[in-house]
């Protein structure tokens, strides 16, 4: 006996529900399970579960136990995949977050690629609040500049650069005056992002400041950039983020001289002990595809 394999035996019982499926998971017998799971109890000197003919239900400690040690036997396979693994056979689970635009209108089109290129990486992409502080459950988090994360816990690397402007599509402008100057921008629908109401103010180069003002707002991104698509009016973006609709023409700049100033997305990543070979594969992947130029 020994602990490793018997946690991983509990954590096999629960996730399956039933030490028979359990069993079979781990092409052992029941019986042997058993033994396994009365060892760790003894070990730890509490129940972690309560077993019936029917049915097997976790005691608060066999809760606790599990909640922790299902965590602890997925970071030692990824050790154990981190060390053993080269660049071009790297495996195991990459966990991201990142907010709804970025995963959504940004990573989401270049993870295809990311897998192809290592197809024995699983992602899981997560979304998080913008602002939120980075979580030890993900390998890597993607944000704006945090400046009261704790650096003592994480690694922060400068992903991309970004400085929304305006776009519209060609239907929209079809038909309307030429917009030449943004004190234009007033007699215009803008299409609005956030929660904020039908009337935002923003911030510009050289200090102007705007009041849009616009008969749509959402917090999906994906529904701001299909009602521009469709006409509805100005959106307020990061190139990035309508890369693709800018290459089919769905939609062009308006003003595109007048940008909000400059900020980065950064990929923040916890310290450990160990090689962050997928996290470095996939925070280089993404600098080179959001990056072009460079």
């Amino acid at each position: 006996m020994d602990w490793i394999t018997c946690t991983n035996s509990f954590v096999m019982v629960v996730n399956q529900g039933s030490l028979a499926q359990a069993a079979n998971k781990l092409n052992t017998s029941s019986s042997a399970l058993s033994k396994r799971l009365s060892w760790l109890e003894k070990q730890l000197g509490v129940q972690l579960l309560k077993r019936t003919t029917r049915s097997l239900t976790m005691t608060d400690a066999g809760k606790l136990f599990y909640q922790r040690s299902a965590r602890l036997l997925d970071d030692w396979h990824q050790l154990l995949a981190e060390t053993t693994s080269t660049y071009g056979e790297v495996s195991g689970v990459l966990r991201i977050g990142a907010p709804l635009a970025t995963g959504s209108r940004l990573l989401v089109h270049y993870l295809a690629e990311f897998i192809e290129a290592y197809p024995k990486i699983q992602v899981e992409l997560h979304t998080v609040t913008p602002g939120q502080l980075p979580d030890l459950n993900l390998d890597v988090f993607i944000s704006k500049a945090l400046t009261d994360f704790n650096s003592s816990s994480y690694i922060a690397t400068r992903l991309f650069d970004f400085q929304p402007g305006f776009y519209a599509a060609p239907s929209y402008l079809e038909g309307r005056p030429a917009i030449e100057v943004p004190e234009q921008l007033a007699e215009h629908n803008c299409l609005l992002f956030g929660t904020h109401g039908h009337e935002q103010e923003h911030v510009f180069e050289n200090n102007l400041r705007l009041r849009l003002t616009g008969n749509f707002t959402t917090q999906n991104p994906e529904a701001l950039v299909a009602a521009a698509v469709a006409g509805m009016g100005i959106i307020l973006i990061g190139e990035n983020t309508v890369r693709r609709e800018l290459s089919k023409g769905l939609l062009v700049p308006v003003l595109p001289q007048l940008k909000q100033p400059v900020s980065s997305a950064y990929a923040y990543y916890p310290k450990l002990d160990y090689n962050h070979v997928k996290t470095k594969l996939f925070i280089d992947f993404i600098k080179a595809k959001a990056n072009p130029a460079n």
